[in-house]
């Protein structure tokens, strides 16, 4: 992809090629006029740059995927990265003042009290003595960012249950378990968030609950994190998510049962930093302003400070948590860095954490297919943003049109996934739930196919699961 300055695009034409932001997504379509207007709006964005995509570059050669007819347009979706709120044609309300208070670190955790807001703010809390130790860890090369698998893999142990052969009530535990551990994480975050006494073996032993899962049931866990709250306070639900799909990620890469573990708590508490977060900032739907921005970027760092005071905890979760919104180009936070300087169980939890967060609504935003979301994930590769390695091991474990999603037949079919078929990206197991008249099937008469032997059936669309709620369990 070429970058493009957007001070170097000449207003009064009009545009000659598509140009994308750094997320993937069109920005300029080619053929629009661009306007004077439009350049600003998209300043206003701190966007500086936009991409066009060289002659020869195809975003579905990464994976050998062949372009798939894409018919969910419909849905309204734009990707709220920090200052690159959505262009809203209508005029912007003016934003909400937001009061910064730090009686609250007075109380909780002294040693951050002295904080500053804004950039001034990040550059302290990086020179504190736990970042510090972290980045000496880093330079001296005390732990090996790169994770080599050992031991047994989990998924050649794990067991694979056959469509339609899940009891009602093996269903229904499933539901209740995950009820469960949602509540268990709340209870956890806040009694961190207050300063209470958390220990290192309640946060396993949780993750370890979910690792059993995917033992007994291999492809469970991701038809388990399309499960969404209605909880204004969304950072409960994602951070379970997370872990599930991180484990599932992990299990993909050949990880064995004590790197999972590892890679699974990361994902748990990859984002407890976000509690402390004003509300008024991680819920605002107007443009975040620049002092806002570097408030959210703190809460790595914030996190590694709690999960530092949990003791048996190893330092390799403050890691994951430190270095899981780092970008492979750079264009992360909190230090910029890419590529080999990040550590792999980050780059897995990275990938886990942007496909929950596309495929949940947001206050400031809705939420994004899950077939949408994995193009998004192609893109971000092809854009730098996220290694290619783990996104394809992702894909190989959960499909083009991943587990659990619902999707269109050729038939006019609706149909669930259920299982993957290794490289064969668009051609998953399914299971059929309601008819092409858009009744539901009854669960003793649903029927599956792989599709890599039902050469007659055909997906030709994703749909988004939240707007046709059938239930998880239907169709398993």
């Amino acid at each position: 992809m070429k970058k493009i300055k957007i001070d170097a695009i000449n207003y009064s034409a009009v545009a000659e090629f598509d140009y994308y932001g750094r997320d993937g997504k069109i920005l300029l379509r080619k053929g629009m006029p661009i306007g004077k207007s439009i350049l600003n709006a998209l300043s206003r964005r701190n966007i500086s740059h936009l991409y066009v995509q060289e002659e020869g570059e195809d975003i579905q050669k990464l994976f050998q995927l062949k372009e798939l007819d894409d018919m969910d347009d419909d849905i309204a979706f734009e990707l709220s990265i920090p200052g690159e709120a959505p262009v809203s044609a209508s005029v912007e309300p003016p934003p909400k003042k937001v009061v910064f208070d730090n009686s609250f670190w007075e109380k909780t955790f002294p040693s951050l009290a002295a904080m500053k807001r804004g950039e001034e703010g990040v550059r302290q809390i990086l020179k504190s003595e736990v970042v510090q130790a972290l980045e000496n860890a880093i330079e001296n090369k005390s732990i090996e960012l790169s994770v080599v698998p050992k031991g047994i893999p989990i998924k050649e142990v794990a067991q694979e249950i056959a469509p339609g052969s899940r009891t009602q009530e093996y269903k229904t535990e499933l539901v209740s378990d995950y009820a469960r551990s949602l509540g268990e994480v709340k209870d956890l975050f806040l009694r961190i968030r207050n300063g209470r006494t958390v220990t290192a073996g309640r946060i396993t032993g949780l993750v370890k609950g979910f690792i059993k899962t995917y033992l007994n049931d291999k492809h469970i866990l991701l038809n388990l994190a399309n499960e969404r709250t209605r909880d204004t306070e969304y950072l409960f639900s994602h951070s379970l998510n997370v872990s599930l799909i991180a484990i599932s990620i992990g299990s993909s890469r050949g990880f064995d049962q004590d790197q999972i573990l590892e890679v699974g708590t990361g994902g748990l508490l990859h984002d407890i930093g976000a509690l402390f977060i004003p509300e008024d900032i991680r819920l605002k739907k107007e443009p975040l302003d620049k002092d806002e921005i570097f408030e959210v970027q703190k809460h790595p760092m914030i996190g590694i400070h709690f999960i530092e005071k949990i003791n048996g905890l190893p330092q390799i979760i403050q890691f994951i948590c430190y270095q899981s919104h780092e970008r492979e180009n750079r264009e992360g936070y909190p230090k910029q860095r890419g590529g080999r300087l990040i550590h792999d169980y980050s780059k897995i939890v990275s990938v886990a954490d942007i496909y929950e967060s596309l495929t949940s609504e947001r206050p400031y935003r809705k939420a994004m297919a899950p077939y949408k979301a994995m193009k998004y994930l192609l893109a971000a590769v092809k854009n730098g943003l996220l290694n290619p390695s783990t996104v394809k091991h992702y894909l190989v474990h959960t499909s083009l049109f991943p587990v659990g999603s619902l999707v269109k037949l050729d038939n006019g079919e609706i149909a669930k996934v259920i299982k993957p078929n290794g490289t064969h990206y668009d051609r998953p197991v399914i299971s059929v739930v309601m008819d092409a008249d858009n009744r539901l099937i009854n669960e003793g008469e649903i029927k599956s196919y792989d599709l890599t032997k039902s050469h007659d059936l055909k997906i030709i669309q994703g749909i988004d699961n939240q707007k046709m709620d059938i239930g998880i369990m239907r169709g398993l």
